[in-house]
């Protein structure tokens, strides 16, 4: 697992509840998720304000269960990556992974944290995750 997602914990995540839970922690703030309609294409979008975090996930466009999950798992590594030394990251606004090298990353990150909740879960769970991950 990347030394980003370790520092914070995320290693020992069993849930995405227990993931932002950490987030929130390594932040030193409050961390919400927070669902509703974020428009055509957007599926996630993180927000920081001095007092809270919150990650918004757009309820029409993601499927419940481990497609919501990874869009969160997604927005907290944006999160994660605002903690690192160096410069801010960019508020661009809306990347696409698939042209942008650092969105990619952020992607694979995700799926990493993905595929560390599920291998902490049942047989079922992780060989379900793992398929999903492949």
């Amino acid at each position: 697992m990347d030394d980003l997602l370790r520092a914070a914990g995320l290693d020992r995540a069993r849930s995405i509840d227990e993931a932002c839970r950490l987030v929130a922690a390594t932040r030193g703030k409050p961390l919400e998720v927070v669902e509703g309609d974020l428009g055509p294409g957007v599926t996630g979008l993180w927000l920081a304000f001095p007092e809270r975090d919150l990650v918004l996930v757009d309820a029409r466009q993601t499927l419940p269960g481990p497609h919501r999950d990874h869009v969160v798992a997604h927005e907290l590594v944006h999160v994660l990556e605002s903690t690192r030394p160096g410069p801010a990251p960019s508020a661009a606004g809306c990347r696409d992974e698939h042209d942008d090298p650092a969105e990619q990353r952020v992607e694979r990150l995700a799926s990493e944290l993905m595929i560390s909740i599920a291998s902490h879960g049942s047989s079922a769970a992780r060989l379900t995750s793992l398929e999903l991950y492949r």
